[in-house]
């Protein structure tokens, strides 16, 4: 598995920033979690819209779906061109349900809502979930191709079913959005490091960043808690 990072800002994105948006690639297949302000653009350097076939939106927060609104007119246009000939497959929650509707356009995404029940077989990858604490309905999500794991934290404050979760993850990308002392429905980046150090994780990625924090900050406050600490940066890739 191959990991970019997209955009790791969050709520907002700052200067010349995105929000949430990883490309996870395996062999020919390629799934984008999490679709931001500003990812769709970035999302083509890599791949044409045309072969984006599979979305998961760990929430429908707009820092982490946003260009989905402007995703669904291209997805139109092109499917009325005959460039498209299918919708694509999008895996999000069922709420907020005046969100999700905003999702149901013209018939260019074939919406599955996820659960802690659903298991997806996606090429070589095995998708799970788990519910995550966060004001709206929130999922990690897990990636296994029989060798490696990746988990995805999304949104959340410290639970402890993240931490067995995550157990083993070859790479754990997990939010550390603040610092300590702030309050707030995230982890700070000191969290995710015991996170990732309870769960015996191999590797850690810390995003969800807020624009105003500089990245020593975020590193200074892990790596008190562990060595190998690495925090999203745009176009960063990751080999699992």
């Amino acid at each position: 598995m191959k990991l970019t990072i997209l955009g790791s800002h969050g709520p907002y994105p700052g200067v010349d920033g995105a929000c949430s948006g990883y490309l996870l690639e395996d062999n020919d297949l390629n799934v984008l979690v999490d679709c931001g302000s500003g990812v769709i653009s970035r999302y083509q350097r890599f791949h044409d819209l045309r072969d984006l076939k599979y979305i998961i939106l760990t929430h429908l927060h707009s820092d982490h779906m946003s260009d989905m609104l402007v995703l669904r007119y291209a997805v139109d246009i092109m499917m009325r061109k005959g460039y498209i000939k299918e919708p694509i497959n999008v895996f999000c929650p069922s709420e907020p349900y005046k969100v999700l509707e905003e999702l149901n356009f013209n018939g260019v995404f074939k919406i599955k809502n996820i659960d802690e029940d659903l298991k997806l077989n996606i090429g070589n990858l095995n998708i799970t979930f788990k519910k995550v604490e966060h004001p709206v309905s929130t999922f990690a999500v897990k990636f296994d191709d029989g060798q490696r794991t990746f988990v995805f934290s999304s949104d959340t404050v410290y639970c402890d079913n993240l931490v067995s979760f995550a157990e083993n993850s070859d790479l754990f990308l997990c939010d550390g959005n603040l610092l300590n002392g702030e309050k707030g429905p995230h982890l700070t980046a000191r969290q995710a490091a015991e996170i990732s150090k309870a769960a015996f994780c191999k590797k850690l990625v810390i995003t969800h960043l807020w624009p105003q924090h500089a990245v020593a900050e975020y590193v200074k406050e892990a790596s008190e808690v562990i060595h190998d600490v690495n925090i999203a940066k745009p176009f960063d890739v990751y080999y699992i």
